[in-house]
């Protein structure tokens, strides 16, 4: 982002520092690549990722690099952010994270787990609707009591 010319900077600084702040949490959280590689003797291409951990993949998961050739798996480049792979030679890009989720199958088991996490937004939003008289009743339990309260 170029700094604007003119002697008021504040709007600049602003969306500086928030873009800034938001880079921080997307390396905090998302996969970002340290260093890729080919191994041609297992036909995987290896990812070492910044927090340590590492896996690989076949080429052919990667739509356009099923035909490419070990040189140009080789040249393998990664994102400044590092969140893609980009394999010039052949004009294919690829994001990590998407990479991971597709390797590790998230869109299948991830939603079950994904209930079971505690934050501070979920405490803080169950603490609200306390304060409302929690959650309220499914109408079928509704339809039960007033039964019940109507004699019989």
């Amino acid at each position: 982002m170029a700094k604007p010319t003119g002697t008021d900077t504040s709007e600049f600084d602003r969306q500086n520092e928030q873009a800034i702040r938001a880079a921080r949490q997307a390396d905090r959280v998302e996969p970002r690549a340290a260093a890729v590689a080919y191994d041609s003797g297992q036909a995987l291409i290896l990812v070492q990722l910044r927090s340590g951990f590492a896996f690989g993949f076949p080429p052919e998961r990667i739509p356009g690099l099923e035909g490419a050739t070990r040189k140009q798996l080789t040249n393998c480049r990664i994102s400044p952010s590092g969140d893609g792979l980009h394999w010039d030679d052949v004009d294919v890009h690829a994001s990590l994270a998407g990479l991971m989720a597709d390797a590790l199958n998230l869109q299948e088991w991830a939603p079950r787990i994904m209930g079971q996490i505690r934050s501070e937004a979920k405490a803080r939003a169950a603490r609200k609707n306390g304060l409302k008289g929690g959650r309220p009743r499914s109408s079928s339990k509704r339809s039960v009591s007033s039964k019940g309260a109507s004699g019989g």
